[in-house]
């Protein structure tokens, strides 16, 4: 990637916001002005050597400050060329996942090493060909041990498998453990919440009714060094878990935008 040296204002120096902020300097420069086409996903790949789990995440943090617009059958166009103002989300950070971590407990049920092929790779947004630990457990109340609040999924970097190595019920989240067994900084936790209707055998293991709805939780942790070393999605009936958060906006004056 050309431009990975500089820090970007869309996340530090991660690949995707790198990407955004490249993005961002060639709209504003003209190459891609108001109301054209930004090239396929494909090309920018190729452009600037990214996955397009990569390249999806810039776009829509460019999206999510409404500089461009996605649509099915068109593309994604650019709709304008400054910020004039930004979201910010507080409230769901690392201190809140020990937090949750406190009341709801992990236990480990499975462990396998897997290579990620094709489909594997764009639900974590791991390259092709990587190898990960998959480990699969249940999430139940600290206070109810036999009350299921999810099932859950996590898959961690090969590099990083040791730190399941006789691992049943961890004290603290997995990216905790892993921040310090192997002296590595998260920089990001990306988070994507989703409404699904629980299968049969996820309804018939959380005890509840089959087709009722559910929400998917995924979150991806990513280091300092822009490396995506853990994904972890859980699924959670829904009259069992809730979400809340603050959104605070932030408005910056035209000329600092």
């Amino acid at each position: 990637m050309t431009r990975s040296e500089k820090t970007s204002r869309f996340g530090g120096r991660t690949r995707y916001a790198v990407l955004a902020e490249a993005l961002l300097e060639d709209i504003q420069a003209g190459r891609y002005p108001v109301g054209s086409l930004l090239p396929p996903e494909t090309e920018l790949c190729r452009e600037f050597d990214v996955s397009r789990h990569t390249v999806r995440e810039a776009l829509r943090r460019l999206v999510d400050l409404g500089l461009l617009h996605r649509q099915a059958g068109i593309g994604t166009t650019v709709r304008a060329d400054r910020i004039a103002s930004r979201y910010v989300q507080v409230g769901e950070n690392a201190s809140d996942l020990m937090r949750y971590v406190r009341d709801v407990k992990l236990r480990i049920t499975q462990s396998e090493k897997v290579t990620a092929q094709s489909d594997l790779a764009e639900l974590i947004g791991s390259p092709v060909g990587k190898s990960w630990l998959h480990l699969s457990g249940e999430r139940f109340l600290a206070s109810s041990p036999d009350t299921l609040v999810a099932l859950t999924e996590i898959w961690i970097a090969r590099r990083f498998h040791g730190i399941a190595d006789g691992l049943v019920t961890p004290s603290e989240p997995l990216y905790s453990l892993i921040e310090k067994e192997y002296g590595i900084t998260t920089s990001e936790i990306l988070q994507n919440i989703e409404a699904v209707c629980l299968s049969d055998q996820a309804a018939r293991r959380l005890g509840t009714d089959r087709g009722a709805p559910g929400l998917r939780v995924s979150r991806t942790y990513v280091s300092s060094e822009g490396e995506s070393y853990e994904t972890a999605i859980s699924l959670h009936p829904a009259d069992r878990f809730s979400y809340s958060t603050t959104l605070r906006v932030e408005t910056r004056a035209p000329e600092e935008a």
